[in-house]
This record gives structure tokens, C-alpha cells and sequence, in this order.
């Protein structure tokens, strides 16, 4: 176990080191330190990579305009950074100088809040804190759309897809909007139906989740995508008809909870 501590820290010393050398920023990840390399931000970027706090407060008090810099690539700040890395320390040193909570990036318009909801292996302090500080808790993605990324997800809709039930709860508490639904009919209730998040899904209609809209429009695949109306969305699909198609296992908790949707369904005149 010491042996692996050491040669754990004689990597990470050794990734410190070669953070210096120049790199092609093009096959770059979002969470990589190394795209501030060349920017006023980077020494900055690096002791918040390093989570030095004494080096943060010393840059951010010299340059307090360094601590909301965009990145070029994505448009990412240091703040979105240590969410995608999940390192709570710098998180909490950038907070408290005032890093803005609500900062788009370029990329994909999203934010640290829509960030720190889009998986279920985040800590959920993250998006605690974030709304604690005044992170929009109705904040959608902005900006053009891109061949692929046809999403405007807001901190619901990503925690809904998850399956973070907890998060879930914490974002309603906080007074996210159940019913919002994007310009691509989309909505919390349809991110969890779609992936059989049945327990996400429950907990939306128990709190008023609108259950007469569609979850999705079927296309006629029987056409030729070239030869489809644009202004025909499809054959409406509801979450009666969603259901009837998705099989659950019995015996598990996808089922149980399915079936209690149907019980509600029931319950509100609809088979």
C-alpha cells in the first residue's frame, strides 16, 4: 500500500512536470488543466490543479478578473474545471473568492451547476454548494446546436438522467421547474423515462410532473428521411405508450417502479 502511495505521487509529480511542455490543445478533453497553457489564467490553472489555496488566494487577489477566465477551446473557467475533476478543495477556494456560479461555457452552453448534475458518480456537494451560491437551479444549455448535441439540458433534466434521485429531490427543494420543457419537447420527466429511470420518474409525477404531455414523436420510418414532412414531428408517444413497449424484469426495482406509474396512470383515468 506505501509503495503504491509513492509511486502514485511520483506520477502525479512527474504529470506536474510535463504540464509545462506546449501540447496541441486539438485532442484535448474538457477537464485538462493544460488548455490554459499560454493563457493569462495558466499559473493560475495550475495551482488550482495542484489545489495549492495559499497560491489561489495569492493569484486571485492580485488578479481577481483571472479567477472567471474562459479557456479558448471550450470556454471552460477554472470553477467548471474542479467540478468535471471532481476536487472539492480548489472548488470551495473559488467559491469563496467569488468565482461566478452561472458562467456559460463555448462549447456546448452549459454551466458548472448543469455540470455537476450530469453524473452519477459526482459528489452531490458540488451541486449543493453551487446553489448555495447562487447557481440558477432553472439554468438550460445556450447557444447554437450542434449536428449531435440537439439537447438544452437544465440541473434537473441532467440529474433526472442519472438516475441521482437524491439530487433529484435537492434541485425540486430548490425550486426547479418540473415542467420545463425544452424546444425539443423535452423535459425531466422524458430524460427519466427514456433511459428506465422509473424511480426518478415517480418521484416527478408525485410532485406534479405533467403526465399528458408526450415523452417523445415517433417518425414514420417507413419514409425516406428525405422524403419526411419538416413540419410533421411524428405519431406522439405518451408515457402509457413508452411503458407498454419498455419490459422490466420482475423482481427488480425498475419494475416495481414501473408499476407503480401505471398504478398512477390508472389512477388518473388512463390504461
Amino acid at each position: 500500500m506505501i509503495m503504491q502511495f509513492v509511486i502514485s505521487c511520483l506520477l502525479l509529480s512527474c504529470l506536474n512536470i510535463n504540464r509545462d511542455i506546449p501540447v496541441d490543445k486539438t485532442d484535448l478533453t474538457g477537464n485538462d488543466y493544460r488548455l490554459f497553457q499560454n493563457t493569462p489564467a495558466w499559473e493560475l490553472a495550475k495551482a488550482v490543479q495542484d489545489e495549492d489555496v495559499n497560491k489561489i488566494d495569492e493569484i486571485v487577489l492580485k488578479n481577481p478578473e483571472l479567477i472567471n477566465y474562459q479557456e479558448p477551446k471550450y470556454g471552460n473557467t477554472l470553477l467548471k474545471l474542479t467540478v468535471m475533476n471532481q476536487q472539492l478543495k480548489p472548488f470551495k477556494v473559488l467559491l469563496k473568492r467569488k468565482a461566478d456560479v452561472n458562467i456559460h461555457n463555448t462549447f456546448d452552453g452549459t454551466s458548472s451547476l448543469i455540470e455537476a448534475c450530469n453524473s452519477k458518480y459526482y459528489n452531490i456537494s458540488f451541486a449543493k454548494l453551487l446553489v448555495e451560491y447562487g447557481a440558477n437551479v432553472n439554468d438550460a444549455e445556450i447557444g447554437e446546436r450542434r449536428q449531435g448535441n440537439s439537447t438544452r439540458l437544465t440541473p434537473l433534466m441532467a440529474a433526472s438522467k442519472t438516475g441521482n434521485l437524491d439530487l433529484v429531490k435537492f434541485l425540486v427543494s430548490k425550486g426547479a421547474d418540473i415542467n420545463y420543457q425544452n424546444e425539443f419537447g423535452q423535459s425531466a420527466l422524458s430524460a427519466s423515462v427514456m433511459i428506465n429511470k422509473y424511480e426518478i420518474s415517480y418521484y416527478l409525477l408525485q410532485h406534479g410532473a405533467d403526465y399528458k404531455r408526450p415523452i417523445f414523436y415517433r417518425p414514420d420510418y417507413s419514409i425516406p428521411t428525405e422524403n419526411r414532412d419538416p413540419n410533421d414531428k411524428g405519431r406522439p408517444m405518451y408515457l402509457a405508450d413508452v411503458l407498454k413497449e419498455n419490459v422490466a424484469d420482475v423482481d427488480t426495482d425498475e419494475y416495481k417502479y414501473k408499476m407503480l406509474i401505471i398504478d398512477f396512470l390508472k389512477s388518473k383515468g388512463i390504461d
